[in-house]
């Protein structure tokens, strides 16, 4: 056994601490160790235990407490260096604490001798000696600081995979607003010339002639939507999230306005329920989210019924919760994920036409205001959309 014996005056001396609270301290310490720990007292009995000593030495904390730490050596020459040490380290004065380093074989279980470091501090604790020792072996290191090395590649790692897909996604983004945008004005171009061309070849053409020219006019205006769509959805995760006061009552109010005329031919009867008086969040993006929830539980209606819908919202423990409920066809459960994927559409555009992006649109403003939307639907009855919106937003989220 080789030894290393010095006092060490910078420890604490305390001696203000009841035993109670001496244990609990320690069993604090032990637990949140990350190298064996073992506490003993005078009489070299085991009152501190933590799991890096099991993993170190094979004994569970309920095999070894209370139990000598003697046992654990096997070789009695070795066991008597121990004692005498320990016996220098209990007659140092106790108006200082006093460190101890030493080498030693330990039996496991299975009756292996594992050498392992110790390094003591006794200290003076509500006038009693206790010994904590801290036990480590050079195998057990090198493989503590390999594993804290391959977590931290691991993490490094996934931050460069975070960076490149935050770029990727900007990239996509952009590519998605120039590629829109500039396709408008050649979509533009064929519209207007289809429409010459019909025009002056009105009375040359036959049934099949103006049939096909339908087919391009109708293909025009549906590629024109989508595009549009496309251009709002990328404007959407493009812009940025400026946030404002806004109160919900006037944000409805103008969404409302503008949905109008469709409220009048479908003859949608629209309750509004209560409301919180004020929230954070971006006006525009957040009246857009009630525009098309509206727009959809409008559409997505019975023939044989009048829309009827439903708005309300509560104040919650840390955001706002939102509903908009209507009488239509439903969604069925296996659905309420899909529905938010961009362009995914469950019906026919000759029955509801639509490029379905709008909620793919709700779901990422719901998202800018660190929030979640979700559905609770039964088919052929109505559905409820619920968002919520965080109450602590700032100005530097996206």
């Amino acid at each position: 056994m080789t030894t290393n014996l010095t006092s060490q005056p910078p420890f604490t001396k305390s001696n203000n601490h009841s035993s109670k609270e001496i244990d609990n301290s320690t069993e604090q310490s032990l637990n949140n160790a990350i190298q064996g720990l073992i506490v003993i007292n005078n009489s070299h009995q085991i009152i501190g235990w933590n799991p890096i000593s099991s993993y170190l030495t094979g004994y569970k904390r309920e095999e070894i407490i209370n139990t000598s730490i003697l046992d654990l050596i096997p070789s009695e020459e070795e066991k008597k260096d121990f004692l005498a040490n320990f016996e220098r380290l209990s007659e140092f004065d106790e108006t200082m604490d006093v460190y101890h380093e030493s080498t030693v074989h330990l039996v496991t279980p299975c009756g292996q001798e594992n050498s392992v470091n110790l390094q003591w501090n006794r200290m003076i604790v509500a006038g009693e000696k206790i010994f904590n020792i801290c036990i480590s072996n050079l195998v057990f290191t090198q493989k503590f600081i390999q594993t804290a090395q391959e977590k931290d590649n691991i993490l490094i790692h996934k931050e460069k995979q975070l960076a490149k897909l935050t770029s990727s996604n900007k990239q996509l983004e952009s590519f998605a607003y120039v590629a829109s945008h500039d396709l408008k004005e050649p979509l533009r171009s064929i519209g207007n010339f289809t429409q010459l061309l019909g025009r002056r070849l009105e009375n040359k053409l036959d049934e099949t002639d103006k049939e096909f020219f339908g087919f391009v006019t109708s293909g025009v205006k549906n590629m024109n939507s989508l595009i549009e769509d496309l251009l709002t959805y990328s404007r959407v995760n493009s812009g940025k999230n400026e946030l404002v006061n806004i109160v919900p009552k006037d944000a409805l109010a103008i969404v409302l306005n503008g949905l109008n005329q469709r409220v009048v031919e479908t003859n949608a009867q629209i309750e509004i329920k209560e409301l919180p008086a004020q929230i954070t969040g971006n006006s525009t993006t957040f009246k857009q989210l009630l525009q098309n929830l509206i727009a959809n539980a409008i559409k997505f209606q019975n023939p044989e019924m009048d829309p009827k819908i439903t708005i309300s919202g509560e104040e919650q423990k840390d955001r706002w919760v939102f509903r908009v409920s209507d009488n239509g066809i439903g969604i069925k459960e296996e659905y309420y994920e899909k529905v938010f994927s961009v362009f995914t559409k469950l019906h026919h555009k000759s029955v509801y036409p639509g490029s379905g992006i709008g909620l793919s649109v709700c779901q990422r403003i719901v998202e800018q205001h660190d929030g979640e939307i979700w559905i609770d639907s039964v088919f052929g009855k109505g559905t409820n959309f619920y968002f919520s919106i965080a109450k602590h937003l700032c100005n530097s989220q996206h």
